[in-house]
Order: C-alpha cells, then structure tokens, then sequence
C-alpha cells in the first residue's frame, strides 16, 4: 500500500482529478513523492482506444510517459497542496 496523500486524505495509488478536469495525477510520480498527489495537465498522459471503459470514457493512460518508460520528464508536477480536486 502506498500511503495517503497528506492534503486530500485519498489513496497515492489512485488517479485524482482537478475540479476543472484539466489536470490528473500519476499513480507513480505520487506514490515515488510519498506524500501528496503529483498532477500533470491530461493531455500529458496521452490516450489509447485500449484504455476505454466506463469509468475512463476518454481512454486517457493511467500513469504519465516517463513512467511508463516512454519519454523523459518534463520537470516538477503539480502538487496536491496548489490545485482542487474533484
């Protein structure tokens, strides 16, 4: 188990989303943190026909590029601690 994010109280492991819908975090980059939810703007994440379900209509992937191995980091994410979340 990851831990929970110190901000909201929600599981690191777990994507969130910003009120807005324009920023989601990484599962990785936020358990790697330990302690708050790393966001990056969706776009960032990229999307797959593979990835559609009912609870991700858009198909958006779940970690960001760089950890999945594709790609290199763009810098710091956005801290839990700076944005809402749905």
């Amino acid at each position: 188990m990851a831990g929970y994010c110190k901000v909201c109280l929600r599981p690191l492991e777990v994507a969130q989303y910003s009120v807005d819908g324009t920023l989601k975090s990484c599962p990785n980059c936020s358990t790697i943190n330990g302690e708050e939810h790393i966001f990056y703007h969706c776009d960032y994440f990229g999307y797959t026909d593979h990835r559609i379900t009912g609870n991700n209509p858009d198909g958006i992937q779940s970690w960001c590029p760089p950890c999945r191995g594709r790609g290199s980091s763009i810098g710091n994410g956005i801290k839990c601690s700076t944005i809402k979340i749905k």
